[in-house]
């Protein structure tokens, strides 16, 4: 009996984990049941977002993460944004410079994503 709850649990722990985004949101949005978005990219590394968000001190990564509640989930077949209550925006951009400025974009037209952008550019001139 133990064999038979010990592969439920492998498998439902396995359809969980691939479920989750490898890089992970730094804040939620209490407002939503989900709390934060996720960017679905085909890149496979996660370095390609630790480069610099244009003039700042922070990451590519950082920024959406921190700054916009956002999630990045890594070898998807496709490069698209989900918010928080499950619409799906298809990415145009094909570098993670612009893909980010493109998610930036998108977010800051989302009714939670307003003062996320309004925060976020406050902060950025301040460096």
């Amino acid at each position: 009996m133990r064999f038979v709850f010990f592969f439920i649990w492998l498998f439902a722990s396995v359809l969980t984990a691939q479920d989750m985004p490898e890089m992970k949101v730094y804040i939620k949005n209490n407002n939503m049941d989900k709390g934060y978005r996720t960017l679905k990219t085909t890149f496979s590394d996660s370095l390609v977002f630790k480069k610099r968000f244009k003039d700042s001190n922070y990451t590519l990564d950082h920024v959406l993460r921190f700054y916009y509640a956002t999630a990045i989930d890594l070898e998807s077949d496709k490069n698209e944004l989900i918010s928080m209550n499950g619409h799906r925006f298809q990415i145009q951009s094909e570098n993670p410079e612009d893909m980010v400025n493109e998610v930036i974009l998108l977010v800051g037209n989302m009714y939670y994503g307003k003062k996320e952008d309004a925060e976020f550019k406050k902060k950025i001139q301040i460096h």
